[in-house]
């Protein structure tokens, strides 16, 4: 019995595979001063995230600060969890600067995972 269709099989499963996000490790610092302690998502904003998942920030959620990074001011979902997904799937809080999302705080990793900028409808 040949082992070419049996490897062939599992490259191809492989490679099918979802891409793990880029991060880089983070350090989360106190509040900014500048940012408002809670915001809400006024229209629901629908985000394709590099590895071929979605996820949508439903209209009326609510958002808490959390810190800062660098990047912008760090919002954990409110009453509920947000996650965003790869190889695997994290906890994710949003970083948001000036009105954009600007990529994701993953908790469990203490690391930032950069995301194309999107701009947010904020209450």
């Amino acid at each position: 019995m040949s082992r070419m269709p049996v490897s062939a099989a599992l490259l191809l499963a492989v490679a099918a595979c979802a891409s793990e996000l880029y991060r880089r490790d983070a350090v989360l610092s106190a509040r900014p001063a500048a940012a408002p302690t809670r915001i809400e998502i006024a229209k629901e904003t629908y985000l394709q995230l590099p590895g071929g998942y979605g996820r949508a920030l439903p209209q009326g959620s609510i958002w808490d600060l959390r810190g800062g990074l660098p990047e912008g001011a760090v919002y954990r979902r409110a009453g509920g969890i947000f996650t965003v997904e790869g190889a695997h799937v994290h906890e994710a809080y949003l970083v948001i600067a000036a009105n954009q999302l600007v990529g994701f705080y993953l908790p469990v990793e203490k690391a930032y995972a950069p995301f194309s900028p999107v701009t947010l409808n904020i209450k």
